[in-house]
């Protein structure tokens, strides 16, 4: 399993006046000791340049001495026909890194999006590109650390943290604003992995109510529909089983969509969901039982397999809700359209 994928932003050029101050020395230091601690504790890291001014190279150098235990585990995102040099280390060990061009040939394009895959953000020194970036991390509540003793934009960014609201806590502000010493890399990375844990479990924990919700009515609907048959002619048993269709229906696609990020970023209220869920099964199901030949007989071999359909219909009913409200408000009841057509025919349409 891939590791945590972790973006480096910054730079320390020693020509270059930095506000606040950027200590170039300290700052590849810094670099280089959160290279290394990245690479020990199995992470992924996106740079983008090689070049003396940034970080990324002596981030880089400490994370291939620390010997990743996975390939390609340097990400090397760059615009289309980019001219930047490559990383000395590509030489003697190519496959740790995964260079990867954009569709882009804008480097502040391909820098910015690239922040969206990043499950952190590590800013040391820089300018007002890397305070941007911390702020894309922040609003986007993706895990970050902005090392205060680097100085420059890594600096401002953690000023302008607030610990509660924030995704970083009020001991790991603190641990990011103190001064640099030989324990503070595995702390620091730890606080990032901590930020990471604790975002996913925020996230997922109203995804994993909902894919509980649905699967457990499911089988209420389930059985309450093969009791209905087994009864016989117990129909309000049927058509409690459409209501726990249509909300397992309804749970169901809000799971799918989370899962596979189609849905809103925010998860729907569960009741909500639920509420119009049941109505919508409810309804399908109804109306399938409804339009059948005859009267319902809950008994016999055929009872099994009439309320197999209904369970079915109803489930189906609540996945698909939105469709089957727009077809139920477009639904013309007494064919008012017609009187209409009429009316203009005979000269008294407005």
């Amino acid at each position: 399993m891939a590791g945590p994928l972790i973006a480096v932003v910054g730079s320390a050029s020693p020509g270059r006046a930095y506000d606040p101050p950027v200590d170039t020395d300290t700052a590849h230091a810094i670099a280089r000791q959160l290279g290394a601690e990245l690479g020990r504790t199995g992470c992924r890291i996106v740079v983008y340049h090689s070049g003396a001014d940034f970080i990324e190279g002596t981030v880089v150098s400490g994370f291939v001495e620390a010997n990743p235990p996975t390939d390609k585990a340097i990400i090397v995102r760059q615009p289309q026909g980019a001219s930047a040099p490559s990383f000395p280390e590509q030489a003697t060990h190519p496959k740790l890194f995964d260079p990867r061009g954009d569709t882009s040939d804008d480097w502040e394009v391909s820098f910015y999006r690239s922040l969206a895959d990043a499950e952190g953000v590590v800013l040391i020194g820089g300018g007002q590109s890397t305070v941007i970036a911390g702020q894309v991390a922040v609003g986007s509540r993706i895990p970050i650390l902005a090392v205060a003793a680097s100085g420059g934009g890594a600096l401002k960014v953690w000023k302008t943290l607030s610990p509660g609201l924030d995704l970083p806590t009020r001991d790991e502000h603190t641990l990011m604003g103190q001064p640099w010493t030989d324990g503070s890399a595995a702390a620091c990375v730890k606080t990032l992995l901590d930020q990471r844990r604790r975002r996913y479990a925020v996230e997922s924990a109203s995804t994993l109510r909902h894919a509980a919700l649905a699967a457990g009515l499911f089988m209420a609907s389930i059985v309450i529909a093969l009791l209905s048959a087994s009864i016989g002619r117990q129909i309000w048993l049927l058509y409690s089983s459409t209501l726990l269709g249509g909300g397992a229906g309804a749970a169901i696609r809000t799971v799918f969509e989370r899962r596979y990020g189609a849905g809103p970023l925010v998860t729907p209220s569960l009741l909500v969901t639920l509420a119009l869920g049941m109505i919508a099964g409810g309804l399908a199901g109804m109306l399938y039982v409804g339009a059948q030949p005859g009267s319902i007989k809950l008994s016999g071999d055929d009872a099994f397999r009439v309320v197999s359909f209904v369970v079915i219909v109803s489930v189906i009913g609540g996945l698909t809700a939105d469709a089957v409200y727009r077809k139920l408000l477009g639904l013309d009841v007494i064919h008012s359209r017609l009187l209409v057509a009429q009316d203009a025919s005979a000269g008294n349409h407005p």
